[in-house]
């Protein structure tokens, strides 16, 4: 009796924690480091779990992603130890020229994004 009671208990929890929705992405920072990157391409890795969902594992990374780089990318806030980018912002500036040699990536993941060193409004807008 009392291990039928501890299977259906398990069971239940089974059931409720999968039942978990990933949260929507509505245009809010994301806290990401660089891991490497050429000519306007950089692979990216999530730090905040609450957005591990975007990204994926490749090459020996976790929770990473290919991004586009906007044109005029300030290089030195990709050398800070976290910053934050915006995803597929609607205003992406690719108005510029940018080399033919591209990031060795073999991950599916990939958005266009805009750094920012200090997101406005806080650690997320």
């Amino acid at each position: 009796m009392i291990r039928n009671v501890f299977y259906s208990l398990c069971l239940l929890l089974a059931l409720v924690s999968c039942d978990r929705e990933l949260p929507e992405y509505n245009g809010e920072c994301i806290t990401v480091t660089y891991v490497r990157g050429i000519c306007g391409q950089a692979v990216l890795k999530i730090v905040d779990p609450r957005y591990f969902h975007l990204g994926e594992n490749a090459d020996s990374e976790t929770n990473v992603f290919l991004a586009g780089l906007e044109c005029f990318t300030d290089a030195s806030i990709l050398q800070k130890s976290t910053f934050y980018v915006e995803l597929s912002p609607k205003d992406f500036n690719t108005d510029c020229a940018v080399c033919l040699a591209a990031v060795a990536y073999s991950g599916s993941k990939q958005y266009t994004v805009r750094v920012h060193e200090v997101c406005e409004g806080g650690s997320d807008r």
